[in-house]
């Protein structure tokens, strides 16, 4: 078995950790390296006399960005020397009269792309990643002290002297260690084990951050490096969405190492591999952004700035609808229609539909980066039915993709640009029109549509319809779900909702969006009563089907409100997400109280983490924690529940028969 490159460590000499399925092997490099400064000539002539006076070795060259050629001087030096370097270009230029490339890219990055080696290599994309040695360590914290711990899925609730040599054991054999430290729970496991002489390497922890994105706060716990050892954050977005398989392909296709990707967000993974591709095309990287938006009138910025197209849902049930989808629209969009930054223009090119933009014919930096992440992407898409591996792959390349349409707007993307951002969104909205132009003129009607789905009904052929509509977008569109049913569940207002709805599909099997099932803030009470009912119509083809169900359902409904004591406390834990520190709330909601009742426990809770907790006394805000003898406020969750029963009334009272819970909800 080949080695494979799994880890990379050091600054000024680049360590590479070799992985044979049995042994970890390291070899060494010494790292030198480069910047590049352009500007006015005059002013360069200026800088190199500087340079020369300081020693600092450099040369006048001729490079390349996304625009084209670039004079300036290469100067070079090692990595650690590189902030110094660039404080004294900037000094000198008075932070203005410089453009600095390829200055803060990710020094183990760089060495990668510049030597064509890479994390996790595979000779055929269907091969499996090796097995990595690794231990799993979670755990809950009670009054700031461990309480119970997890190791490998194993819970023990005394944390004892023969727990934590066992789990000294775990971490000598694992290279890999998934840990969980919330309220720094893993860091004072290993003091602890520390205090008690048990062996433990020596380790290091930095603090927690709360981040937002697509406009939601989000948090990671305080980091943990153990020298020689991948330490990975159980809170990572990427493993906990695509698990070990989808971190290792993340970690593969950005050129970040598994313990840095495991830290960042998608959006950053897409973007290290676009800096990564630039790199091994020898396009310099800028520093900061210096092509501003361009200058529009009020009428132009509202004709481009539009994002993109939905159709409202008129609220029912449905039967027999297709749902059909868009493969990866937006990336679609960059790679085949050529929509970069540098091809964006006024003057000459393809016209782009809604706006007064035009496309350079010459192919572009961003639909050549992202073309081999939109095939891989597809692909296991098309394979990710064989096997868990491929689905998780397909899903980690699916969030960059996501994500690389959202950096082109984003202000700091140093191959993003606002006016390419209004682009491909106005190609969306034209390739999502001329598809429904499609769907009618082929007989079937439209119920619904979200940027890049449609909802349909019709007795054509589907295979003929994403046929041409391929054909004529030029983005890949595929059938994602064939419905015995679908409803679509009104908005608070009465009217249709973009993003509530649950369909049965032929297979079986449910989708669902946006009710109780799948809210994050909604107890399991809530959860386990929308599930049996919807176990309850899995059977039901036609309406006369689902009417026949009514009075098993009501029944469920009354169950579920006697509060029966089958129910365990477990049940009742809500999911309380903190957009802000809990002293920021200026009334006393329960997200308030619950942080100041954890402070009072020696525990903090930061923005973007989420607790759970039992609401104890609904109207004094009064919550109760895991391991709490504590009971419930019915009166509370008997809102909650009512409010979880409306989708299902909603089916119900669409085909005209009335519930007896709708009274029960005017009383609340």
């Amino acid at each position: 078995m080949n080695d494979t490159v799994i880890n990379t460590t050091g600054t000024d000499r680049i360590t590479l950790w070799k992985y044979n399925g049995k042994h970890v092997s390291h070899v060494s490099f010494p790292r030198r390296t480069w910047i590049f400064a352009s500007g006015d000539r005059y002013d360069l002539e200026f800088l190199e006399r500087q340079l020369d006076t300081g020693n600092i070795e450099h040369q006048w060259d001729l490079g390349k960005d996304v625009y084209g050629k670039v004079e300036g001087l290469k100067i070079f030096g090692k990595p650690s020397s590189l902030n110094r370097i660039i404080q004294i270009i900037e000094s000198i230029g008075n932070h203005r009269k410089f453009m600095i490339y390829n200055a803060d890219i990710n020094n183990h990055l760089r060495f990668l792309a510049e030597n064509d080696f890479s994390y996790f290599s595979l000779e055929d994309p269907m091969d499996f990643d090796m097995n990595i040695p690794h231990v799993s360590v979670k755990g809950r914290m009670k009054y700031g002290v461990p309480e119970k711990i997890s190791l490998d899925g194993g819970q023990f609730m005394n944390i004892e002297a023969g727990i934590l040599e066992e789990l000294s054991e775990l971490i000598r054999n694992s290279m890999m260690i998934i840990y969980d430290n919330g309220d720094r729970f893993f860091s004072r496991i290993l003091m602890l084990m520390r205090n008690m002489g048990i062996g433990v390497p020596s380790f290091s922890s930095s603090g927690g951050t709360a981040y937002e994105s697509y406009g939601m706060i989000h948090s990671r716990s305080a980091t943990v490096r153990i020298p020689g050892k991948i330490c990975i954050p159980m809170d990572s977005f990427i493993l906990q969405e695509t698990g070990i398989e989808g971190l290792i392909e993340t970690s593969r296709m950005s050129c970040l190492s598994p313990e840095r990707a495991a830290t960042m967000t998608s959006g950053s993974a897409v973007s290290s591999m676009e800096e990564a591709f630039a790199l091994k095309q020898n396009i310099m990287i800028p520093y900061y952004k210096n092509d501003h938006e361009y200058e529009k009138n009020l009428e132009t910025l509202l004709s481009t700035d539009m994002g993109g197209l939905v159709l409202q849902p008129e609220p029912g049930v449905y039967r027999d609808v297709h749902e059909i989808d868009f493969s990866s629209m937006y990336p679609g969009i960059m790679v085949n229609y050529n929509i970069s930054p540098e091809t964006i223009n006024f003057h000459h090119g393809r016209p782009v539909e809604g706006t007064p933009y035009r496309i350079r014919e010459e192919r572009g930096f961003l639909p050549s980066a992202l073309d081999m992440l939109l095939k891989r992407r597809l692909f296991y898409k098309s394979v990710k039915h064989l096997s868990p591996v491929y689905e998780k792959r397909d899903k980690a390349l699916k969030w960059m993709l996501i994500t690389s349409f959202g950096y082109t707007g984003y202000k700091n993307a140093k191959f993003g640009k606002i006016e390419a951002h209004e682009a491909i969104t106005a190609t969306g909205r034209y390739v999502l029109k001329k598809a429904i132009d499609i769907c009618r003129d082929m007989g079937f009607t439209v119920i619904h549509g979200i940027v890049d789905s449609l909802w349909i009904q019709g007795n054509g052929s589907i295979d003929e319809l994403l046929e041409r509509i391929s054909r004529e977008t030029s983005i890949g569109i595929v059938e994602e779900g064939h419905y015995r049913w679908i409803v679509f569940v009104p908005a608070r207002n009465g009217e249709g909702s973009l993003n509530r709805y649950f369909g049965l599909k032929h297979d079986g099997t449910y989708k669902i969006r946006g009710i109780e099932i799948r809210r994050r803030d909604s107890p399991d009470i809530c959860r386990n009563f929308q599930r049996d009912a919807l176990d309850l119509l899995s059977g039901c083809i036609t309406p006369e089907d689902i009417r026949k169900k009514y009075d098993q359902v009501e029944k469920l409904k009354n169950r579920y409100l006697s509060m029966s004591s089958g129910i365990s406390a477990e049940d009742y834990m809500i999911g309380f997400h903190m957009q802000k520190r809990h002293g920021e709330y200026a009334s006393m909601t329960i997200r308030k109280s619950l942080g100041q009742t954890l402070e009072r426990r020696g525990l903090e809770i930061q923005p973007g983490e989420t607790r759970m907790a039992i609401v104890s006394d609904g109207k004094r805000k009064i919550l109760s924690f895991p391991g709490d003898e504590a009971m419930p406020d019915m009166k509370y969750y008997r809102k909650l529940l009512l409010r979880s029963f409306e989708p299902i009334d909603f089916i119900f009272s669409s085909l005209n028969i009335s519930s007896s819970i709708q009274k029960k909800l005017t009383d609340y």
